[in-house]
């Protein structure tokens, strides 16, 4: 008999009445601790309950994180929403209609065949009494029902649980039509509208105001903030802000405390001091001796060293941070699009000396804004100031500037892999050393530092030493292990210090590089050799599902024939070893000036059960557009003074041109746990273009992105 663990989630919030609402008549409203940051998992969570429940899909309603009544699933992200709050909110389901029909029937006293249920009501057929989960949630009953921690996976049967429902994703109509509600537009009575004054870069203090701008300002009924080196500008009219944010640049007065490094950023990740942690096979990080690197007689083995490295890269989110908040009654109430309110929250309870439940965080979709960007640093600094014009709605929005300058970056990486593989084809020894800055620097209350505007607040530019994380798959050492059975494995995580930008979470942390340079080098061992990348792939798989999603990749790719002298790579990862299984396979033409043009895509996926065919492939088929942009495009660019990537035309992203016709194939495994989709294809979609440029040009270019300049260097090497 198949069960299902109910998961963290439910372990935190045991109760029914955590997960459901009744007080709207036939609107079935759902809480869930997870965001919606348009990866659809409203829609996704809405009909996992749907299905189960029996409530149609139209009344059931996801209700928006409030750091007052959600329950605190942690971050939105790492892959974990459908498997933690999907199998909670699937739990909470299974339980409710459970109890809900036992009760009805006994309430009714009918047998389930004199009844008919839909919409959430059992009706008796012959005196057509009916009780629904409404009435339902109004018993003593209801409110002490607790969520069992093991289901029998059997039970579902009993329910109409059918996939792949075609549906229309929640909120799609508004947005559509431009009446879906962002940060960005909120608007309140007397409301003040405000941008920060930045400093020409991370390490510069303030001195003073030239030109008597203050009083200037004063004459113009502009606010003007001060405190250490943290400044902003504030009015009732937003004009005046955008008019005058540069004239008092131009005023001011700036110490350079120290400037950034212009050293070769690969070059520092290898000289800078680091501590380097032993990762062993299941992804976890040791204090421990690392053993040195092995070398095999040349006459049995063939051995092949390299090296693969990636720039910074940043969110750019197509409208930059924004966040409103107000300070009344001694109580702070906060929109913000940051996927990480609860995070948000403590951090503030921190800063001000507060107690929680006077800090209240509620999520308000950013307009093109998703993941890390500069949400939590928005949300900080209009804490600050409307703490400072209490009574009064704050809204501050970033600059673009402000987005590609401030926000925090994905950390530069560097790979230094060694394989050694034998004449049957076999890699026998496999040894990885990833070099990065740490990724892991949300604020928390312990880490108010991480919020780029409190060192300018403290006056306080000293540099902070990160320390390692040591838990499977964290940072720079996620999907370091790889999935294959290669023999002796030698992995090495190197957090390096010092180097010169400001770094946090990005989608994938470190997997996208480490799987790109995992990926690619095993092509380069499978050259030697003259083995299938597919077939060098599957003979060093176990897993049963990690070879169904390789092969269904191949088959689907061996259906069309490659258009003339277009060529083809491949690439796969399980993300994180434990989300979903996902193979990439990418055609592409590579024109005599070096220029990338993407023709075709194909994507195989196994996510577990299905809740939601249409949302996963929206999810992959959307991460292989961010990925190929992070592979062909993107990269973060300074100089000793300043970040000089301030606007879209220094740092380059992907366009509508070079988008593939895709193919993608969702593996169903029904009655399987729901695996994370959200960032299982960027790895597979770099590793997949690498392999296929490198087929293009005879050539291995390891230096991401893929730009003509930075193939044209290596092809010179």
């Amino acid at each position: 008999m198949n069960t299902f663990n109910t998961g963290p989630s439910v372990k935190l919030y045991g109760k029914l009445k955590n997960w459901f609402n009744f007080s709207r008549n036939n609107i079935l409203q759902v809480y869930s601790g997870k965001i919606d940051i348009g990866q659809h998992i409203s829609s996704t969570l809405a009909l996992i309950s749907s299905k189960i429940t029996g409530v149609d899909y139209d009344q059931v309603e996801i209700i928006k994180l409030d750091t007052d009544i959600s329950p605190d699933e942690g971050k939105t992200a790492s892959s974990l929403s459908v498997p933690d709050s999907g199998t909670a909110i699937k739990a909470a389901s299974l339980t409710l209609r459970k109890a809900f029909l036992r009760y009805s029937l006994q309430y009714l006293n009918v047998n389930i065949q004199e009844t008919t249920f839909e919409n959430g009501i059992l009706r008796d057929i012959k005196s057509n009494r009916s009780i629904s989960y409404w009435d339902y949630a109004k018993t003593k009953e209801f409110n002490e029902l607790v969520i069992p921690a093991k289901f029998n996976e059997d039970e579902i049967k009993e329910f109409n649980y059918k996939n792949n429902q075609k549906i229309e994703i929640k909120t799609i109509h508004d947005i559509v039509t431009g009446n879906y509600l962002y940060v960005h537009d909120i608007k309140f009575p007397n409301m003040l509208h405000a941008r920060i004054i930045r400093p020409p870069n991370y390490h510069t203090r303030f001195v003073k105001f030239k030109n008597d701008i203050e009083q200037k300002l004063i004459n113009l009924k502009i606010s003007l903030f001060v405190k250490g080196s943290f400044l902003a500008i504030l009015s009732s009219e937003e004009y005046l802000v955008v008019k005058y944010l540069d004239i008092i640049k131009q005023n001011i007065v700036w110490e350079e405390v120290r400037n950034l490094s212009s050293n070769n950023i690969f070059k520092s990740l290898e000289r800078n001091n680091k501590d380097s942690l032993l990762v062993k096979e299941g992804g976890e990080a040791y204090y421990e001796n690392i053993p040195s690197i092995k070398d095999f007689p040349e006459d049995k083995y063939s051995t092949l060293i390299s090296e693969y490295k990636k720039g910074y890269l940043m969110h750019a989110p197509l409208a930059p941070s924004a966040a409103c908040s107000i300070f009344t009654d001694n109580k702070f109430t906060i929109y913000s699009h940051s996927q990480a309110l609860y995070d948000l929250r403590l951090s503030f309870s921190e800063y001000f000396g507060m107690n929680l439940d006077k800090v209240k965080v509620k999520f308000m979709p950013g307009s093109g804004c998703y993941g890390h960007n500069g949400a939590d640093d928005v949300a900080f600094e209009v804490a600050v100031l409307s703490k400072e014009f209490p009574d009064t709605h704050v809204l501050l929005k970033w600059t673009r500037e402000d987005e590609h300058c401030w926000e925090p970056y994905g950390s530069a990486s560097l790979n230094k892999l060694k394989g050694v593989i034998d004449n049957y084809g076999k890699i026998i020894y496999w040894s990885n050393e990833a070099y990065s800055d740490t990724y892991m620097t949300r604020p928390s209350n312990t880490e108010l530092h991480n919020f780029i505007s409190y060192d300018f607040i403290k006056n306080n530019f000293v540099t902070r030493k990160s320390t390692p994380k040591t838990k499977p798959h964290m940072g720079i050492h996620r999907n370091l292990d790889p999935l294959y059975n290669f023999g002796e494995k030698r992995l090495v995580k190197n957090l390096v210090h010092d180097l010169p930008l400001r770094t946090s979470a990005l989608r994938t942390l470190g997997a996208f590089s480490n799987v790109v340079a995992l990926e690619s080098f095993i092509n380069e061992l499978a050259d030697i050799k003259n083995i299938d990348p597919f077939e060098i792939r599957i003979n060093h798989l176990r897993d049963e599902r990690a070879i169904n999603v390789i092969q269904n990749l191949k088959n689907q790719m061996l259906k069309q024939e490659i258009i003339g002298e277009n060529k083809r790579g491949i690439g796969f990862s399980r993300y994180k070893n434990s989300a979903a299984y996902c193979a990439v396979g990418v055609e592409l033409k590579v024109s005599d000036d070096l220029e990338i043009k993407l023709i075709r895509a194909w994507i195989t996926v196994d996510a577990g059960e299905v809740a939601y065919e249409d949302g996963i492939i929206a999810q992959v088929e959307g991460g292989f557009i961010q990925a190929a942009s992070w592979a062909l495009y993107e990269e973060v660019l300074f100089d000793v003074k300043e970040i000089t990537s301030k606007d879209w035309d220094t740092y380059k992203i992907i366009e509508f041109d070079n988008i593939p016709t895709f193919q993608t194939n969702v593996i169903d495994k029904n009655g399987y746990p729901y695996l994370g989709v959200g960032e299982v294809v960027a790895g597979p979609t770099g590793a997949a273009i690498s392999n296929a440029i490198s087929d293009a040009i005879g050539q291995r270019i390891k230096t991401m992105p893929f730009t003509k300049d930075n193939i044209t260097k290596e092809l010179l090497n």
